[in-house]
């Protein structure tokens, strides 16, 4: 493996620890909540963090890309300045509209309960998207130690808020503590305790960056903020259409599921966070990655296709993981959710896709051709939406995940095509439909190989991952490590 290869690989190390223990730490919230609310209100949650973050990429209007391309320039504390200004408006105009708007919202999605969680959200979206620049300044500055930190101390607050709200107040009422609140206590959902706890973790990270707080001081250079748009647009319609694509079925289920709606999302909603282990580590490399590349794109195309096969490499040893080891990941699942089980391949898989789009979206960044990056994302998220709304009706949650996988999928397949006409990478895509064909062989005698006694069939299956351990090893030593190259 190249040295370059290999200090990209540390620093999504280091993202990657913060990001996957705090992902992971999230996650487990999910076991928690399925077991101390009422399914309806999971699926409420489950609705508003789909809408959460859609609305996050919408008020950060792709400036963290815009600040990393502007910022090389030797501007860096211009464009921060004006930036953040930018979002500072964005974020306090958003705030706003969630204070005016939250009757007439819960009344359209949730026959008007929860506005006080919708006030929450708006506080939850407003913080968030204003520190997304100042988080991307720390990735560009190769501050990881004190980004995870943060992030982390940010998590472990959340988490610590809806233990304190969800399960040590209610043990305390059981006790005869507190009594004076149990009343008001019981008149509230736990929707509003679990987006207050959220909120306040928002808020308290705004804490870390007081300091910066000084670069909203003075005028925006505003010929400097239409050139980053100009720059960004087509990055915001990617984000956009991502999210989107990934998050159009937690929105509109339970107005395509006229019955149950809310108790469908909720046990779809379960069974995506299974998914969620293919998010961590395509976010996690997306840390490294986009800043890596950008201040590195003397190293050649042979990097990116190097980087790419590890990348299928990892992402296929995760689902095989996922789906091997489905038993014992059920664990964290009550049995009333089990039922949504049948979506976690799909789920995978069009995570998978995703992660593989936004390494081949490398070539539209690199060439200032932003726009194919907007049409793409539209186009999958055309497909996606019109999908979840033939099918979800139809077959219910199931349809989601095949949208989604379409959506991706398609999205990943053009961009390929196009990458290919003006940014030829030669990316060796025989070896590629290899790797996922011996993945799909090992996962396919997991599951057609019944072995009754549950700690034999564990052993039998890690052999399966192991076969696939010394695969890439294999690999790696006969056709990656000559032809890495600095």
């Amino acid at each position: 493996m190249s040295l370059s290869i290999k200090r990209l690989a540390g620093e999504t190390l280091v993202y990657g620890a913060s990001t996957m223990v705090g992902r992971l730490l999230n996650w487990l919230l999910m076991p928690f909540y399925i077991r101390v609310i009422l399914p309806e209100e999971y699926g409420v949650i489950v609705n508003i963090y789909g809408l959460i973050s859609v609305l996050l990429v919408l008020f950060t209007y792709g400036l963290e890309t815009g600040f990393f391309r502007f910022a090389r320039d030797g501007e860096e504390a211009s464009v921060y300045s004006s930036s953040l200004k930018m979002l500072a408006y964005s974020s306090s105009l958003l705030f706003l509209l969630s204070l005016l708007f939250s009757r007439s919202f819960s009344l359209f999605f949730y026959e008007g309960n929860h506005q006080s969680a919708i006030i929450l959200t708006g506080i939850i979206v407003a913080s968030d998207s204003f520190l997304a620049l100042p988080f991307a300044r720390l990735r560009l500055q190769s501050a990881s130690l004190r980004f995870g930190l943060i992030k982390l101390s940010g998590i472990g607050l959340n988490i610590s808020l809806n233990l304190f709200f969800l399960l040590l107040l209610p043990y305390l009422f059981s006790k005869g503590l507190l009594l004076s609140l149990f009343d008001f206590y019981n008149q509230i959902s736990g929707v509003f305790w679990i987006l207050l706890s959220n909120a306040l973790s928002s808020v308290f990270q705004l804490l870390f960056f007081l300091k910066d707080l000084v670069f909203l001081r003075g005028p925006v250079q505003w010929p400097l903020i239409k050139n980053m748009l100009r720059y960004s647009w087509p990055v915001l319609l990617v984000g956009l259409s991502g999210m989107l694509t990934q998050n159009v079925d937690k929105i509109w289920m339970p107005k395509l599921i006229k019955d149950n709606g809310f108790i469908e999302l909720a046990v779809y909603g379960a069974n995506f966070k299974i998914g969620v282990l293919m998010s961590l580590f395509t976010q996690s490399f997306r840390f490294a990655f986009e800043p890596y590349f950008f201040k590195n794109r003397e190293k050649g195309k042979n990097a990116y296709a190097l980087v790419m096969e590890y990348f299928v490499f990892f992402g296929l040893l995760i689902f095989m993981g996922v789906i091997l080891f489905q038993d014992v990941v059920n664990v964290l699942l009550t049995p009333e959710y089990l039922r949504g089980n049948i979506v976690i391949p799909l789920i995978l898989m069009a995570l998978f896709f995703y992660g593989i789009y936004f390494n081949l979206s490398l070539w539209y960044k690199l060439s200032d051709k932003t726009i194919y990056g907007a049409y793409f994302g539209v186009f999958g998220m055309v497909i996606t939406i019109a999908l979840n709304f033939i099918l979800v009706p139809r077959i219910g949650f199931m349809g989601a995940a095949i949208a989604l996988t379409a959506g991706y999928g398609t999205m990943m397949l053009i961009s390929y095509y196009f990458g290919q006409k003006f940014y030829p990478i030669a990316y060796p895509i025989g070896r590629i439909f290899l790797h996922f064909l011996v993945a799909g062989v090992l996962v396919l005698a997991g599951s057609l190989l019944s072995i009754k006694l549950f700690y034999l069939e564990l052993v039998f299956k890690s052999f399966l991952i192991i076969s696939f351990l010394f695969y890439i090893w294999y690999i790696h030593f006969k056709y990656l490590s000559p032809n890495a190259h600095d």
